[in-house]
């Protein structure tokens, strides 16, 4: 399998949780529908286009958190509209909204998450591959809110994979249907957090395969598990890290 590696990058970030109304909390990582979204949209691809092209049975994706992480909330003023034509502020008032932040642990940093990507389209692979490469977005990425802009650095591509069975130190999220019966060994100073999100998209925009439920561990980013299916080790010219993809 072909895969390629590459690092998104901000300061700040917000994947609304899709079950929330007034406020809008967020994520600590993107979903698979974010991530496809930003590939989408980084090789030119219009909205509503893409979720059969990217969908599961063709593409696999995998992320890791590679800084610490935090939330903090802010309230944030929005448009009072309740219509299409109030947009224009020409109802003259704003609510205020609480919204959910993520950041880096420590504000000397950046978040940076670490993201797996394979498509069995070769061209759609290859064309990932250039725009991440050359840094040539046709739409500019970001951390879940167009505020919140990032950058893409390259990683690596690599030509193979290797299968591995048994216990592990995961360096990605994990589906939580992989646990083994609840063999997950928890480490000192580690955050665990379970997160239901929404998985993928058919061509009408309707939910499918979702939700899917996700642990992620926030502090360092590892998981020590035993798994139920198959893992896979990724060698590449930063390392060596264990991966699951969001499947």
């Amino acid at each position: 399998m072909d895969l390629l590696i590459f690092d998104v990058i901000g300061k700040m970030a917000h994947f609304r949780k899709y079950y929330t109304n007034s406020s809008s909390l967020s994520y600590y990582f993107p979903p698979r529908t974010a991530l496809t979204g930003l590939i989408a949209g980084i090789i030119g691809m219009q909205r509503d286009t893409y979720y059969e092209i990217f969908s599961s049975n063709k593409t696999r994706i995998a992320i890791s958190i590679k800084t610490p992480l935090r939330k903090i909330i802010q309230t944030v003023n929005y448009v009072w509209a309740e219509i299409p034509d109030e947009l224009n502020l020409s109802k003259g008032q704003h609510t205020q909204i609480p919204v959910e932040i993520v950041i880096p642990d420590s504000f000397e940093e950046n978040i940076r998450y670490r993201v797996f990507f394979s498509h069995e389209d070769r061209k759609i692979l290859d064309k990932v591959c250039f725009v991440v490469k050359d840094q040539k977005f046709v739409y500019p990425p970001y951390l879940g809110i167009s505020e919140f802009t990032a950058k893409i650095e390259f990683v690596d591509y690599v030509n193979s994979i290797h299968e591995e069975h048994g216990k592990t130190t995961l360096d990605s999220i994990l589906n939580i249907k992989y646990l083994d019966n609840g063999a997950l060994e928890p480490s000192y100073d580690s955050l665990y957090i379970k997160e239901m999100t929404p998985f993928e998209f058919d061509k009408e925009r309707n939910l499918i395969n979702s939700p899917a439920y996700f642990i992620v561990e926030v502090k360092s980013g590892k998981i020590t598990v035993q798994l139920n299916k198959p893992y896979y080790k990724v060698l590449h010219r930063k390392g060596e890290e264990n991966i699951l993809f969001m499947e």
